[in-house]
């Protein structure tokens, strides 16, 4: 008799480790996901963030008092409708971030970038906004702010994939 009661106990002992391993088990198993995929999402908010940083410091064609302006001065001088050279400061802008957009962010639905859209405003005016593709409920994005003789200019990009 004393030998039952004493498999039995050790029964309930190892089916109560048992248990607590799969406790432990799960929680690893989910703690180990989430670190995963928290990790992929930073690392393609910092692509966004990284590529508009860039793409600020990005020396334009357009000459200015000698000088070639970087795209972050060339969104500055569109904000006050200066002139480039011959041309306004808008279009050459406009023409700078067409073709640098293109070439970094192919977009369209058969790729893994469906759309983006790159814009800058200060306070409720539109500077500029160039875009393509589609617009999707999966996104990633970055802004800048650039500081302009009083007023701020917020540079917005967004890709959508």
């Amino acid at each position: 008799m004393e030998m039952v009661i004493k498999n039995k106990r050790a029964q309930e002992e190892i089916v109560g480790f048992a248990i607590i391993v799969i406790i432990v088990s799960l929680i690893i198993v989910f703690f180990l996901v989430f670190s995963l995929s928290n990790r992929d999402q930073a690392i393609e908010g910092y692509k966004e963030a990284s590529f508009l940083q860039s793409t600020l410091q990005y020396t334009s064609s357009c000459e200015n008092r000698a000088d070639f302006l970087s795209v972050q001065e060339l969104v500055a001088s569109c904000y006050n409708k200066e002139q480039c050279g011959e041309e306004e400061a808008c279009v050459a802008l406009n023409q700078t971030l067409k073709g640098i957009l293109e070439a970094s962010w192919p977009s369209g639905s058969e790729l893994p970038v469906k759309g983006y859209k790159m814009e800058a405003v200060s306070g409720e005016e539109l500077v500029f906004s160039l875009s393509s593709g589609n617009v999707t409920g999966s996104y990633r994005g970055a802004q800048q702010i650039i500081p302009e003789s009083g007023a701020s200019i917020k540079v917005y990009f967004t890709a959508y994939y």
